[in-house]
């Protein structure tokens, strides 16, 4: 007898992927029956859970409990009227239960099979126990695993003497009892544990019992491990035109697999010329491989219109840690079609002017590090000027610190190649040493330094021909004292008041013969203030003699946490500077006497978030930049996004003045409308507009979105966008890759839930 019974608890270890049906509440606990520990392990959006009760027995006897047991002549054993038959790993009950031992057992009447966290039920049930011809059968049964939430129901399920398991009539859910958002359904389904995939025929998926995908066949793994077949696709739609893409996995072994996407864009209605030039078929592909040092991938996205013209984009990226200390990595992208791009494309590629090609290593050792890279473009467009290319660059850093001393030297040489063979190149040596001395106790410091910066450059200009040598050997000095005074308020909160004094001496030096390979002017913000440098990057330096002012304070709560920020500052020029970002020198550039007054503010809570800069020039009565970036969260569900950006340039056509506001807005515990408008104050015109439902519960979550945008060429495009995950079985939808909206906060940061 203990023989059948392993056979049931074989049959049952593959029944918590089968496909399932109308909700019951076996086991079910809603979620304020269930302990603090249980309800933590729920989403915000699930009522309750499956809870098993039953208890594996702790000896290996078998145990027949009926109202009556007899058995006749022929050998036949009758359980009748609440039969229990249990062993360790499983209990059989049913009104009643016949057969013979190493033959058969037939359950009718109620019948249920238990073991842990699986639980099926049905009318009849039959299974063979003779040697070599172990088999079972399940009629009108309804099954249900706890710890996967998979439940549903079947018409009959058959399990072979080798193990594959068939299912007519079946479907299943992991939705709760009574809320079937989501069922997949088959009418003929094969199971194959061993091999660990599925088959299905004529499978459809329903939301609320609407069919809305329809698949002839479907392969499906059964468990973790990787199968080969198509992924579920998804579907675009714009007012000309309807996309599909339908991606197929290959597991091609454990190191290495690939994904083939065909992709489809049909036309809707009447196609004018330039739908026909977006209108066609193409292939994804994605090959990736898992070394014990790394992961390398190789894309590929190309499309052909209804004219035949191609479009491709291809990526090789990789990244290998050889030891601890040593990592190589490389990065080669590509579009070899000439001023086109693929019409769709599911690869993380996207077009650009310029195409980077990188390989790199990269060494490190404590307060040491190295690297070498060598970085060169592919440009499809022979009209646009190509960027400066390194071949290669070499640096190294160091950094030393004590509680008094602190020393930072940085080297680097780079070989710059021009492939348009206009203007300069050449190489560059760079040599950075910032030393600095600190005094200081736990309310005060003063820091005193010298910045050494040096450069060596032999270039070669393309216009006239000819080879020259440059340098530069520059020593900037700099003091900075703090003092901070702290005090307790009456809330628990700690204030701490910051004033800040610096004093920086970059003296002027001539640089008229050094080049703008990578030199860049930083905005002028309160950390900017002070900064020891002027430009980024290591072609200009900066001269000034300046003193810096600022004064910062502090809200610490009672949990010792930083809450707000408050920076107010101004810089005070005691010489005009000389040095512009390209350009001879010796001029002056700048001959104002102090900066615009700077501030920022900051404050970081719970459910509310503020990031604010701004600078108001008292001498040109004006407002050089104002940035505000505020999110706010409270616990009513909504969700507010409010941003704003003004830069002030004198030429208007190149100033910054743009805002954005979006929302989240729950309508209900499960749906959600969401809301956004970008908009540019220079042009008068909205560069984003969004709006959209989403809806979630504890097994579905779908998003359904109207945008329209302005692309990096000026162009407005519009699209619709539906989303949605089926819990445990899949994603479909498709996103808008060209921009991020509050339609990608709804989907990823708000009401997410699983």
């Amino acid at each position: 007898m203990p023989k059948h019974l392993r056979s049931y608890a074989l049959l049952f270890q593959s029944l918590f992927i089968l496909p399932m049906a109308e909700a019951n509440e076996w086991d079910w606990v809603p979620k304020e029956s269930l302990s603090v520990s249980q309800q933590a392990t729920l989403n915000q959006y699930c009522r309750g859970a499956y809870i098993d009760s039953w208890q594996v027995v702790d000896d290996d006897n078998t145990h027949l409990l009926a109202d009556m047991i007899y058995r006749d002549e022929q050998g036949t054993l009758y359980m009748e009227g609440s039969a229990t038959l249990r062993q360790p790993l499983s209990e059989l009950n049913a009104d009643l239960i016949e057969g013979e031992q190493s033959k058969y057992y037939q359950a009718t009447g109620d019948v249920s099979l238990r073991a842990k966290n699986q639980l099926i039920r049905s009318d009849k049930a039959y299974i063979s126990t003779e040697e070599g011809n172990q088999s079972a059968r399940f009629e009108n049964a309804e099954f249900l695993a706890h710890q996967s939430r998979v439940r549903g129901e079947a018409s009959e399920i058959a399990r072979t003497k080798d193990g594959l398991i068939f299912i007519n009539e079946g479907f299943y859910t992991t939705c709760e009892p009574g809320e079937d958002s989501w069922t997949l359904y088959g009418s003929s389904i094969e199971l194959n544990p061993d091999s660990g995939f599925g088959t299905a025929k004529h499978v459809q998926i329903r939301i609320h019992d609407i069919p809305v995908f329809y698949f002839p066949w479907l392969r499906f793994p059964l468990d973790q491990r990787r199968q080969s077949g198509f992924l579920f696709p998804s579907f675009g739609l714009s007012g000309k035109s309807l996309s599909v893409s339908a991606p197929y996995y290959l597991n091609l072994a454990p190191e290495y697999d690939a994904t083939l996407t065909p992709n489809l864009v049909l036309p809707i209605g009447e196609s004018s010329e330039e739908d026909k030039d977006q209108n066609g078929q193409g292939l994804d592909i994605e090959l990736r491989h898992l070394s014990q040092y790394g992961l390398t991938t190789f894309e590929q996205s190309t499309f052909f219109n209804e004219y035949g013209e191609e479009g491709t984009l291809r990526k090789l990226s990789s990244q290998q840690q050889l030891t601890e200390q040593l990592q190589v990595g490389l990065n080669l992208e590509d579009n070899p079609t000439e001023n086109r791009v693929p019409e769709i494309n599911n690869t993380s590629i996207q077009e650009k002017d310029n195409y980077v090609r990188t390989a790199n290593a990269r060494y490190d050792l404590g307060n040491f590090s190295s690297n070498v890279q060598v970085r060169r473009y592919q440009t499809p467009d022979p009209t646009e000027n190509q960027p400066l290319e390194w071949m290669p660059r070499l640096s190294a850093s160091y950094r030393y610190a004590d509680t008094r001393f602190s020393y930072r030297p940085d080297i680097e040489f780079t070989e710059f190649y021009e492939p348009d063979q206009t203007g300069q190149d050449g190489q560059r040596f760079v040599l950075n040493q910032d030393l600095n001395v600190y005094y200081g106790n736990a309310w005060s410091g003063i820091t005193t330094g010298i910045l050494h910066q040096y450069r060596n450059y032999s270039l070669h200009d393309y216009d006239t021909f000819q080879d020259s040598d440059a340098e530069v050997n520059h020593l900037s000095y700099y003091l900075d004292t703090s003092i901070v005074f702290d005090r307790h308020l009456e809330n628990q909160w700690r204030q701490t008041l910051e004033p800040r004094i610096q004093y920086l001496n970059a003296p002027y030096q001539e640089q008229s013969d050094i080049p703008d390979f990578d030199a860049n002017e930083m905005d002028m913000t309160y950390a900017q203030a002070f900064s020891h440098q002027r430009f980024s990057g290591n072609d200009r330096i900066g001269d000034t003699e300046q003193i810096a002012l600022g004064l910062e304070s502090r809200f610490y709560d009672e949990n010792n946490n930083n809450r707000w920020t408050l920076q107010g500052g101004q810089v005070f020029y005691l010489a005009d500077r000389k040095v512009g970002v390209d350009g001879d020198t010796g001029s002056v550039v700048d001959d104002s006497a102090r900066s615009a007054v700077l501030t920022a503010a900051t404050y970081n809570g719970d459910r509310f978030t503020l990031a604010n800069h701004f600078n108001y020039d008292f001498d040109g009565n004006r407002v050089d930049l104002a940035q505000t970036a505020l999110k706010y969260t409270p616990d009513s569900g909504i969700v507010l996004n409010l941003s704003f950006s003004y830069l002030y340039d004198d030429n208007v056509e190149d100033m910054t003045k743009q805002a954005s506001f979006g929302t989240i807005l729950p309508i209900n515990d499960n749906w959600h409308f969401f809301q956004q408008q970008s908009y540019d104050w220079v042009d008068h015109e909205r560069t984003a507009e969004v709006e959209g439902f989403g809806y979630e519960n504890c097994c579905i979550k779908t998003s359904f979105s109207y945008q329209r945008w302005r692309d990096d060429d000026g162009q407005y495009d519009e699209g619709i966008f539906l989303q949605f995950i089926l819990r445990s079985l899949s994603g479909v939808g498709r996103t808008n890759s060209d921009l991020t909206t509050i339609a990608d906060d709804y989907w990823n940061q708000g009401k997410v839930g699983y």
